[in-house]
């Protein structure tokens, strides 16, 4: 595996057999404890992980949009919610209208993507796919038809033109440096210091500022 990718898991998935898993896989995980999520994927995507026991547990005890709203707050991270199993077939009475409901809710209008897997081999070998995928997604601009009024909100705008920054990055960056002209001439462990970014956010920024067309 690519020796870029960088996986942390959080201490309480070690008995769900995940992160050895994962490490059979050559993606060995830094163990942490996260106080949202269960993974986090180059530092770029986070993951809820839930057997469909827990997701549906969750539901009932009225969890798991807590989590999911926790998940949703964290603009610099994409979350995704990944279930083990099929949530439909499990030992808690509790209707399929119920279930098929949360789901929706959950992909529609909380805009969480939801994957499901058969078991924990197939958690890692699908967090392994998102990894490699996540790194050749170099610089994956997402820009809409909002047009800012106050030079402020144009400043924020244009730095959200950067791979992967949003608008919380962006103005934690204009905060942290004060100009678009300082975030421009900063260098990797600069951006990386800044608290969402990181070493791999702030070399794909660093590379898209300096890609020089001449030498392509």
């Amino acid at each position: 595996m690519n020796q870029r990718i960088e996986i942390i898991a959080d201490h309480r998935e070690i008995p769900s057999g995940v992160p050895s898993a994962l490490s059979d896989l050559g993606l060995e995980p830094e163990i942490k404890t996260l106080k949202y999520g269960d993974y986090i994927i180059n530092n770029q995507v986070i993951i809820e992980r839930k057997t469909k026991e827990d997701f549906v547990l969750s539901l009932m005890q009225q969890r798991l949009f807590v989590q999911v709203a926790n998940l949703r707050k964290n603009i610099a991270l994409r979350p995704v919610l990944l279930i083990e199993g099929n949530p439909y077939i499990t030992k808690h009475d509790i209707t399929r209208e119920a279930i098929k409901g949360t789901l929706l809710s959950i992909s529609v209008s909380w805009q969480l993507p939801i994957i499901f897997s058969s078991n924990a081999q197939d958690s890692a070998e699908t967090m392994a796919l998102i990894a490699c995928q996540n790194l050749k997604d170099d610089f994956s601009i997402h820009r809409k038809g909002y047009k800012p009024k106050t030079i402020s909100k144009k400043q924020s705008y244009f730095i959200q033109g950067l791979p992967n920054v949003g608008p919380k990055l962006a103005n934690a960056l204009l905060k942290a440096f004060g100009s678009i002209e300082n975030i421009m001439f900063a260098d990797e462990q600069e951006l990386g210091s800044i608290d969402g970014i990181g070493q791999t956010k702030a070399e794909k920024i660093r590379a898209f500022i300096s890609f020089n067309h001449k030498t392509k």
